[in-house]
C-alpha cells in the first residue's frame, strides 16, 4: 500500500481538524469555568460586604449604647 500526495494531503486536513476542534473545546471550557468562577467571586464578595455592614451596623449600635 502506497501513500500518495493526495492521502497525505487528506489525513494532514484530518489531523488539523482535530487540533482545531480540541482548541475551541478548550476554549469553551475555560470560558465556562472563568464565568462560573466570576459568578461565584461575585456572590461570595456581596455576601462579605453584606456582612460587614451587619457588624458595622452592630458596633456604631453599641457604641452609641456605650456613650449613653
Amino acid at each position: 500500500m502506497r501513500i500518495n500526495a493526495r492521502d497525505a494531503g487528506n489525513m494532514l486536513g484530518l489531523f488539523l481538524s482535530q487540533v482545531i476542534l480540541f482548541v475551541v473545546a478548550a476554549g469553551l471550557g475555560f470560558a465556562l469555568g472563568w464565568r462560573i468562577r466570576a459568578y461565584f467571586a461575585a456572590q461570595r464578595r456581596r455576601a462579605e460586604e453584606r456582612e460587614i455592614g451587619q457588624l458595622r451596623a452592630a458596633l456604631s449600635e453599641a457604641q452609641v449604647r456605650r456613650a449613653r
